[in-house]
């Protein structure tokens, strides 16, 4: 067996295995092993790599002799990484941390100082899903506005900093830190035009602003905005690592070199200087060269696909507007569990239904490349029927 070619073994049919000793049976299996589409993964903004692919990615950046170590998150591959990133996005200078919220809540620090008030959006994740680590950590009050929206106004800045500057004790807005895209809206953008007014307006007043970008790669083919555009208009920015270059974990955090030349005491002060870092950075990098190329291509098909879905009366999109890489996806005359297993032996692969049955919950990713609209809004039809 070991001796055969493979690809005649497979065309050889039951005949031929049967005068091997082999089933017909073990030659399907073969044969839809080697026919086997490319998995389209339908959820997350990245690839969701397995431990194994992780770390087969490793062996093979190893290989290439691309890694180079760290100490405690400094040189090596963890600094390659920082310079590209500040390049990326038109910044002096990027330092590597290991979480997103470590990162926003360092920036928020530096830029708002021992006492003052900063203002957020009430829906973004420094609000909700930091433990209160600006209060908690660093005596920072923290002012969510807009609840249930991805932006807030001009009108409402303005009005907190004449709140907070003729109240009996004065306590000044000394940062505004700004989600975009806005994880828990469905990826929604912080309206472009508003954050120009909000930047030109802190800069008057000297207040620091912050942008949790985590995701502000994902955004350019939607908004046509790049993330250096949009870092331009903030002191400091965060990008994620992980969830679309599929680092382990990790975060950039990138700005004027007066402010993060020495930041990494801080870093080590929280608890974060990881001893070896080069096992996230290094993958980020790698993911990183191309990767707007790649979404965007991404992007394309996905538009293609959607267009192609409108067609059918059982499958809807549900597009989010002034969104990015998120929808919902709505399918009607079909038990969705059903739905979703078939489209899964199919090498599409969704998510959960939403809990309230009204379908489910896509993200474009790099993967939606991997097959034509056609061959993916097929499966989809085919699913539905």
């Amino acid at each position: 067996m070991d001796d055969l070619d493979r690809r005649n073994f497979l065309l050889m049919g039951s005949a031929g295995a049967a005068s091997l000793g082999l089933s017909s049976t073990t030659v399907q299996a073969a044969t839809i092993q080697e026919t086997r589409l490319p998995v389209v993964r339908m959820h997350g903004d990245g690839l969701g790599l397995s431990p194994a692919e992780y770390a087969d990615r490793l062996v093979q950046l190893a290989a290439a002799e691309t890694i180079e170590p760290d100490y405690y998150s400094r040189g090596g591959s963890v600094e390659a990484l920082e310079r590209e990133m500040a390049a990326h996005l038109g910044k002096e200078q990027a330092i590597f941390l290991p979480t997103g919220t470590l990162a926003n809540q360092l920036a928020v620090r530096l830029l708002a100082g021992d006492n003052g008030r900063v203002l957020v959006q009430a829906e973004s994740h420094l609000y909700n899903d930091s433990g209160d680590c600006l209060p908690q950590l660093s005596r920072l009050q923290v002012i969510g506005l807009a609840s249930d929206e991805a932006t807030f106004s001009l009108e409402q800045v303005q009005a907190e900093v004449e709140r907070a500057a003729t109240g009996k004790v004065r306590t000044p807005i000394r940062s505004i830190a700004i989600e975009s895209p806005v994880r828990r809206l469905w990826g929604q953008v912080f309206e472009f035009e508003e954050m120009k007014r909000i930047s030109a307006f802190a800069r008057e007043q000297g207040i620091g602003l912050h942008l949790d970008g985590a995701r502000v790669f994902l955004a350019e083919p939607y908004t046509g905005v790049g993330p250096a555009e949009y870092a331009a208009l903030f002191d400091t920015i965060y990008v994620s690592l992980w969830k679309y270059l599929n680092a382990g974990s990790g975060a950039i955090l990138a700005g004027p070199a007066a402010l993060l030349d020495d930041l990494y005491h801080v870093r080590r002060m929280f608890g974060g200087s990881l001893t070896y870092g080069w096992v996230y950075a290094a993958v980020a990098r790698d993911y990183l060269k191309g990767f707007s190329q790649r979404f965007g291509d991404a992007v394309e098909r996905s538009e293609e696909l959607f267009a192609l879905l409108d067609r059918d009366s059982a499958i809807d999109v549900e597009r989010v507007p002034g969104g990015t890489n998120v929808a919902k996806l709505k399918v009607r005359g079909v038990e969705l569990e059903s739905f979703r297993r078939r489209l899964e032996e199919r090498s599409i692969d969704l998510s959960q239904p939403l809990a309230d049955g009204s379908g489910f919950k896509v993200q474009v990713n790099e993967t939606w490349a991997r097959q034509s609209a056609e061959t993916i809004s097929r499966a989809m039809i085919q699913a539905s029927s």
